[in-house]
C-alpha cells in the first residue's frame, strides 16, 4: 500500500505540475462515504486539488480538478495493463461505454482529459457515476478489466463540486 501511496503522491507531483516546482504538503480529507473520500491538495506554490477517489487494494479510480485540468483517471499497482490500452474505455452499470481515443500514461495512470468534451457529456457521464451502483473498467475489446463500487459516488460527488466551488475553480 505504501507504494501505492508513494506512486499517487508522484503523479500528483509530476503530472499536474509540470515545472517540479510544486510540491503536495498538506492532504486533507473532506468526506468519506462507501469506498469514495474527497480530499483537498494543497501545493508548498498555494495551488490546490480536489479529489473524489475511490481506490481498494491495488487500484483507484479519480476524478480530479485543479485550476487547470479536469481528469478522470485509473491506477493500479501491481499491473501494467494501462500501458497496453490503446484507448481509454469504462461504463457504469449496464450503459453504453464512455471511451477517449486519445488517453495519456502518466506514472501508470490512465488518464482522459475531461475538458475535451462537451460540458453536456461531462454533466452526462457525471451523473452515471452519482446514480451508477458500478463502474466498470474495459479493454480494447469491451471486456472488463476491473470494476469500482459507486456506493457513496453521489454523496462524494457533490463534496467534490463543493470543493471545485470553494477553491473557486
Amino acid at each position: 500500500m505504501k507504494l501505492f501511496k508513494f506512486c499517487t503522491l508522484l503523479f500528483y507531483l509530476f503530472f499536474t505540475y509540470p515545472s517540479f516546482s510544486a510540491e503536495v504538503f498538506d492532504e486533507k480529507v473532506l468526506f468519506k462515504k462507501g469506498d469514495w473520500e474527497v480530499v483537498l491538495l494543497r501545493f508548498d506554490d498555494r495551488s490546490t486539488a480536489c479529489i473524489a477517489k475511490n481506490g481498494l487494494g491495488n487500484k483507484e479510480f479519480q476524478i480530479y480538478v485543479n485550476a487547470k485540468v479536469e481528469e478522470l483517471a485509473i491506477f493500479y499497482d501491481e499491473s501494467d495493463i494501462n500501458e497496453t490500452l490503446k484507448i481509454f474505455q469504462f461504463a457504469v452499470d449496464d450503459l453504453a461505454s464512455w471511451y477517449t481515443e486519445t488517453p495519456y500514461l502518466d506514472s501508470g495512470w490512465l488518464i482522459m482529459d475531461l475538458t475535451s468534451g462537451s460540458d453536456k457529456a461531462v454533466i452526462e457521464l457525471i451523473q452515471e457515476i452519482r446514480k451508477g451502483q458500478e463502474l466498470f473498467h474495459l479493454d480494447d475489446n469491451n471486456k472488463i478489466i476491473s470494476s469500482f463500487s459507486l456506493k457513496g459516488s453521489a454523496a462524494s460527488v457533490n463534496e467534490l463540486v463543493k470543493c471545485i466551488e470553494e477553491q473557486g475553480f
